[in-house]
Parts: C-alpha cells; structure tokens; sequence
C-alpha cells in the first residue's frame, strides 16, 4: 500500500523553499523544530558534572554522529538549496513535505496502491471522463526543485487552471460513477471543491493562487 499526498499551494511557493529570504528561513526552521525535535542527550548531566570537576577527569569527547532522523543540517542545507547527500534523501523529503502540509492551503493523503489508481482512472475514463483530464495528468508538471525523488517516488504538479478544469470534468461525469467508483473519488471532489474558497483567500493574503502538488511513496 502507498500513500498518495496532494497539497494545495502556489508551485512558486514550493519552490521558495529552496533557497529561502530569511523570514520564510525563520518560519520553515519553526516547523522543522515543532515537528522533528532534537531528541533528549542522555548524556547531557552527566557532561555538565564533568564540566565542573575540570578537563583532567573528562572522558574523550564523542566523535559526531549522523543522526538517523531529520535533523538541523539536513534543514540548512534544502533552505540555502545545496545538494542533498542520498543517505539523508530520505530525511530530506520529511521535512519538504512536514513544510508542504504546514503552508498548503489543504492537503489530502490517501493511502492507495497503483493498482487501485490505475483502476480508477480507467472507471474514470469510461464514465466518459476526457483523457486531458485524467488524474496521471496532475503529475506531469516538474516541480523543478534540488531535490530528486526517491526510489519509486512518483511527484509532479499542476497548474491552478488544471485543477479547476479537473474539478469541473469530473462533476460532469459523477451522475454516471458506479457507487464504488463514486466513493474512491468523493475525497478527492470534496478536496477539489474547496478551491474557490482557497483562491479567494490566497489573493487576500497575496498569496498565489493555489496549484496542485503531488506525491506517491510506495
């Protein structure tokens, strides 16, 4: 089973992320911190004795270790949009998608296998659902960021119009869904409708107006 993650959010937004002014910078290492803390050192009073009774009586100090968990340097190097080792690749995408889920103006996570989207695009298209807007055509955009997917990771976006002509292809066929059919995409309807509100309120912000950003992990 997979896990299929939709946001909505300007593509330009993700894309400031990489590379980040120093207010989004202060705002996105928030959220790192609030949602990966640095766990507790469990050696750290037992240093701070130490460190009282004076250097002849310390032990070796500890060479570093990499943590095996997302963690400040791995935010660092995605917000000054350096290159990302494959070993913290991994890492890397946590944090990316705790930041997506945190500025999106919505988000939606599925948990299906593609088996189970390859069967509903073709009930999709058989209930006469034109083939530009076809769910596998919200992930053709290249969201053009430094960070490469991970083995069997699919990720893609589309543009604003897209999602709204989508939206609207699909009401125009939901009379004629079998109840199966209609019931794998009513989540996916009721995110979709949820972005005339969204766009109103982006534009009220100054915000642009929302895309579609897309990721399956197997």
């Amino acid at each position: 089973m997979g896990r299929l993650s939709q946001f909505a959010i300007g593509i330009t937004e993700l894309r400031d992320m990489f590379g980040a002014e120093p207010e989004l910078a202060s705002r996105l290492r928030q959220i790192a911190a609030a949602d990966f803390p640095a766990p507790a050192d469990p050696h750290g009073r037992r240093r701070k004795l130490l460190g009282r009774v004076g250097p002849a009586m310390k032990r070796p100090i500890d060479p570093p270790t990499v943590p095996h968990r997302p963690a400040p340097p791995d935010v660092e190097a995605l917000l000054t949009a350096h290159a990302i080792g494959p070993e913290r690749q991994g890492y890397a995408w946590q944090i990316v998608l705790a930041w997506l889920g945190e500025l999106s103006w919505g988000r939606l996570d599925l948990d299906v296998d593609e088996r189970e989207m390859s069967d509903l695009e073709f009930d999709l298209a058989t209930a006469g659902l034109p083939s530009q807007f076809a769910l596998e055509k919200l992930l053709q955009g290249d969201p053009q960021i430094p960070l490469f997917p991970l083995p069997g990771q699919r990720w893609g976006y589309a543009k604003h119009a897209h999602v709204l002509a989508t939206r609207q292809a699909i009401d125009e066929i939901a009379d004629g869904l079998d109840a199966k059919t209609a019931a794998a995409v009513r989540p996916f309807r009721q995110f979709l409708d949820d972005y005339p509100a969204w766009t109103d309120q982006a534009k009220q912000q100054g915000r642009p107006a929302p895309d579609l950003v897309v990721t399956w992990m197997p």
